[in-house]
Formats: structure tokens, sequence, C-alpha cells
């Protein structure tokens, strides 16, 4: 027997389990010692080639005791990036264009997000009339992760179906005749965790986004 989500009722609660120790975890750190974690999550994840050659940033908007983003955030537009940010509704989330920190309001649970803007899909569209490459890294927030590049999200499966989209999007882009008027496209799944949330496995399934790398303080965890 599966819950709406699909996943067995034994594994959501293992998940719902591993979810708590972790948050309750990341929370007993002082804001000093993340704020010096996310100095060094910043460094490496700029140090990148994957953000060096990104033309679209997706950005969460950190939110407690998450991995800081907004220092990053602000280095992407003082690089040049074009920077978006998540809006919930519902149970969908859809990423806008945001130029500055004026451009978020409290929404979703207290988490600020852009009020409106220009879509993260709307976007793409005007941009395959002019270029022929795009390169996108997002960045994912998430509980808990393990040395395979899982991940237990909030339990909303946000990032998962929204993930699942944006691969969808990528491959669907306009066409010319047989070519594709994007050429080179790609796409980095990056989560920003505290090493402390990394573990040797953790209970995953099928349709869960698997990052593509994880970066902690520690350096960037790439997997299979």
């Amino acid at each position: 027997m599966t819950d709406r989500s699909g996943e067995s009722k034994q594994m959501a609660e293992e998940k719902k389990m591993i979810r708590k120790r972790m948050l309750a975890l990341r929370d007993s750190f002082s804001k000093t010692e993340r704020a010096r974690w996310d100095e060094k999550i910043e460094e490496i994840a700029a140090g990148m080639d994957e953000y060096q050659r990104a033309d679209a940033i997706l950005a969460y908007v950190s939110f407690r005791s998450e991995v800081g983003t907004l220092s990053l955030i602000r280095r992407a537009w003082n690089d040049g990036k074009s920077v978006f940010a998540p809006k919930v509704s519902g149970e969908e989330m859809e990423f806008f264009k945001i130029d500055s920190e004026k451009d978020l309001q409290a929404g979703f649970h207290g988490i600020m997000e852009p009020d409106t803007g220009v879509s993260f899909p709307e976007w793409i569209k005007g941009r395959a009339k002019r270029s022929a490459e795009l390169r996108v890294m997002m960045w994912m927030p998430g509980a808990a992760f393990d040395t395979k590049g899982h991940r237990i999200g909030y339990g909303g499966g946000f990032y998962d179906k929204y993930a699942a989209r944006l691969e969808r999007l990528l491959h669907q882009l306009p066409t010319k005749g047989h070519r594709s008027c994007m050429d080179g496209v790609s796409l980095t799944l990056a989560a920003l965790a505290y090493s402390c949330q990394v573990l040797p496995d953790i209970p995953c399934e099928e349709y869960d986004a698997v990052p593509h790398v994880i970066i902690t303080e520690n350096g960037i965890l790439e997997h299979d």
C-alpha cells in the first residue's frame, strides 16, 4: 500500500524520522559556526566550472538554518548571471527572475520569494531566440543526503517535481527544422549542505531528485 506520493508508508516514516533528526542537528549549530561554513561553501561553489560557465542560476532563498544563499545570490548578480528564485503556489513551484533583494517578499511558510516577474520557462523562450547555448545551475536545499547523492527534502516534493520538469523543459526547446535552437544545453543540480547532513545511506525512491554534486564546507561530493 502506498501513500499519495507513491512511497511506502514504512519508507515515508523512515524519511520523516531522518528529516526530524537531521534538521534538529542542523539547528543545533550556532549562527557563527554556520556563517563560517557558509563562507567556505560559497567559495567552493563559486569556484566550480559549472558555476563559472552558467548563464542562469536557480537559487533557493535560504531559510532558518539552511546553508545561506543570499551572499551567493549577490555574487551571482555581480558575476553577470541571471538569477531565479522559487515561488510556491499550491502544490507547485516555479522560478522567477530576480534582480535585487527588493524583488523578494515573505511567502510560503514565511520563506522569501519573488512576488511577480519573468518565469524561468518564459526566460528560456527568449534566450533560445538569441543564443545556441544555455548552461543552468540549480542550488538545492535539503534535510539529509548520502554519499550516493540521494536527498531527503522537507516533505513537499517541490524540488523532486521541479527537477523532473526542468529536465523535460530543457529537452523540449524550440527547434528549427530538425536541429535544436539550443545546441549546447547543460544542467547541473547542486545541493548545498553542511557535512553533518551527509549520511552513508538514506532511503530513496526512483522519482526522488538526485543532485549531480553535493557541496559542503569540506568540498564537493560527486557520485556515479
